[in-house]
């Protein structure tokens, strides 16, 4: 992949061409032509619903308290979620997606659940 170049021309090393690819994935995180931050997003919301489903027995747990399994959450699946968010744009989408999986995990642990109405301030 090649950023900020004009020039559309094949690349060669030792003789051989290299193919050329619109994205990739480094370190966990997706590199794009496109700033594929929407498909970047994505990934990290899986990866986090991942870490997080994992810890369904904390979260279902009755012998730990809230504040307890909000700090597990932060420290277990927050992070994952935000890991080199810092290179994202903030836009209002991303915003929402991430705010909205953040706020369903939270009604988990707390058991906040359908007929039980709480506004997204009051989480």
């Amino acid at each position: 992949m090649r950023v900020n170049t004009i020039v559309n021309q094949g690349l060669r090393l030792n003789g051989e061409d290299i193919k050329r690819s619109s994205d990739f994935c480094y370190l966990g995180s997706i590199v794009a032509e496109n700033r594929g931050t929407s498909r970047e997003i994505n990934a990290r919301i899986q990866k986090a619903r991942g870490s997080f489903s994992k810890l369904r027995r904390v979260w279902l747990s009755k012998s730990l308290r809230k504040d307890t399994k909000i700090r597990i959450f932060n420290a277990c699946v927050k992070s994952v979620l935000l890991y080199e968010c810092e290179t994202w744009p903030v836009t209002n989408e991303i915003q929402r997606k991430i705010q909205t999986f953040v706020n369903r995990c939270l009604r988990y642990i707390l058991r906040i659940w359908w007929p039980n109405i709480i506004s997204n301030k009051d989480l």
